[in-house]
C-alpha cells in the first residue's frame, strides 16, 4: 500500500542493498508519480503509467508516518522481540517519487523523524533531485542521496528542467557528506550518442563537493545506449569509475544490468 513499508525486489532491492548495506531492507513510497517530469524517468514504465500522467502525483490517504506506525505496532504485537532488535534495519525513501518535492517534504521528514526516534539502529536512505533531509534528529543515520548524471546545465534544461540545478544538487551532496554520509545516483548515465561529456571532469567536480558512495547505471530504453559502440564506452566508464573511486576512497556500486551489458551480455533495455 502506498505510504507503507514494503520489501523491494529486483533492481530496487539491489539499490537499497547497495546504499543501506543491510540484508533485508524495506522501502516506503511517500507518493506515486513525480512532478519533476524528467524525460528519461523509468517510473512510468515501472508502474505502467502513461508518461503524461506520471507528473500528477498521488499521495496516500493517511500520512505515511501514521501508516508505518500502525504497521510496526502490528509487527511488534505479533513478534515482541523485534522491537529489541531494532527491526527494520534499513528503509529506503522513495523509489516512485521525489521524496523531497515540496508536496512530499513534510511527510518525508516526519517519517524520518519517527523512524530514527523509534528505531534506534535503523538506517534511512533518501533519493532526490531536489534536496536532502534538513532535520537534526538522527542525522548521522541518514544516507542522503542525490541523483545527478551531468553537471552540464544544458543537459539539465533539456532533460530535467524541473529538478534542482546541478550546482544546487552538488551543494546538497556536500551538506549530506558533512553530516555523515551522502551517496550519488549516477543513473541513467547517458552514452555519448545521447549526450557528450567528460566523465573525469564530472567525477572531479563531484569529489570536490564530497561523496561517500556512487551507484552507477547505464541509460536504458534507448537504442543509442545499447549499441556495440555504447558497450565499449560503458566498459571504459566503469573502469574509470573503479580506478577513481579506489584512489579517492569512495565506495562504488555498478548496477548488475550494466555489468552484464559491458561484459558482453544482452544489449540492454
Amino acid at each position: 500500500m502506498l505510504g507503507e513499508l514494503y520489501e523491494p525486489h529486483g533492481l530496487a532491492l539491489e539499490t537499497a542493498n547497495a546504499v543501506l548495506e543491510v540484508k533485508h531492507p524495506f522501502a516506503v513510497n511517500v507518493a506515486l508519480g513525480c512532478p519533476n517530469g524528467c524525460s528519461y524517468c523509468y517510473g512510468p514504465l515501472s508502474c505502467k503509467v502513461k508518461r503524461e500522467n506520471w507528473t500528477n502525483m498521488r499521495t496516500p490517504k493517511e500520512a505515511p508516518t501514521e501508516l508505518v506506525r500502525k504497521q510496526l505496532a502490528k509487527m511488534f504485537e505479533k513478534e515482541p522481540l523485534l522491537s529489541m532488535s531494532g527491526f527494520p534495519r534499513g528503509v529506503f525513501l522513495s523509489f516512485f517519487t521525489d521524496c523531497f518535492h515540496p508536496d512530499n517534504r513534510k511527510n518525508t521528514e516526519d517519517l524520518i523523524d519517527y523512524l530514527t526516534f523509534g528505531l534506534s539502529s535503523t538506517q534511512i536512505a533518501t533519493s532526490s533531485k531536489l534536496g536532502i533531509y534538513e532535520g537534526e534528529h538522527g542525522s548521522y543515520r541518514i544516507k542522503n542521496g542525490i541523483s545527478l548524471v551531468s553537471i552540464d546545465e544544458r543537459f539539465w534544461k533539456t532533460f530535467e528542467p524541473n529538478a534542482a540545478s546541478p550546482k544546487d544538487r552538488l551543494k546538497s551532496l556536500c551538506v549530506g557528506h558533512e553530516r555523515g554520509f551522502s551517496w550519488l545516483s549516477m543513473e541513467p548515465y547517458p552514452s555519448s550518442a545521447i549526450w557528450k561529456q567528460d566523465l573525469n571532469k564530472f567525477l572531479e567536480e563531484v569529489t570536490f563537493w564530497g561523496v561517500d558512495l556512487i551507484v552507477f547505471g547505464k541509460w536504458n530504453y534507448d537504442k543509442r545506449a545499447s549499441t556495440e559502440e555504447a558497450r565499449l564506452e560503458y566498459k571504459t566508464n566503469v573502469n574509470v569509475l573503479v580506478d577513481f573511486c579506489k584512489s579517492n576512497k569512495i565506495r562504488l556500486h555498478v548496477k548488475s544490468e550494466t555489468l552484464d551489458f559491458v561484459n558482453g551480455g544482452k544489449r540492454g533495455r
